[in-house]
C-alpha cells in the first residue's frame, strides 16, 4: 500500500479544469499535495491541468495553476499540485472545512 505525503480531506466542490482537456466536475479529497476528481470529460495520466475550486457563495474561487493528472480510473482521477503558489490557497480551504 502506498502511503500519502499528505492526509486527504473530505469536501465536495465544483471544479472546473483546462489545458490539455477541459471540463467540469465534482472535487473530492484534498490535501495541500493533491486531490481527486469526479468528472465526466476523461483524463489521462499525465494530463497537465489548471484549476478552478468554487469554495460557494461569497468565497472566490481558488485558482491552481497546475496539476497533473497521477491516476485515472473511469470517471474519477487523482491529481497532484504543481503550482508554488497552491499550498496557502489549500491550507485556507482545508482550515475553514473543519473548524
Amino acid at each position: 500500500m502506498i502511503q500519502r505525503e499528505a492526509y486527504r480531506f473530505p469536501v465536495k466542490l465544483p471544479v472546473t479544469f483546462s489545458g490539455e482537456r477541459d471540463g467540469t466536475g465534482v472535487l473530492y479529497d484534498v490535501s495541500v499535495k493533491g486531490c481527486r476528481i469526479v468528472s465526466r470529460t476523461p483524463l489521462r495520466v499525465g494530463h497537465a491541468l489548471s484549476l478552478l475550486i468554487y469554495q460557494g457563495a461569497g468565497r472566490s474561487p481558488i485558482a491552481i495553476a497546475t496539476a497533473e493528472v497521477r491516476w485515472a480510473v473511469a470517471l474519477q482521477c487523482g491529481l497532484v499540485f504543481r503550482s508554488l503558489d497552491a499550498e496557502e490557497p489549500i491550507r485556507e480551504l482545508i482550515a475553514a472545512r473543519t473548524s
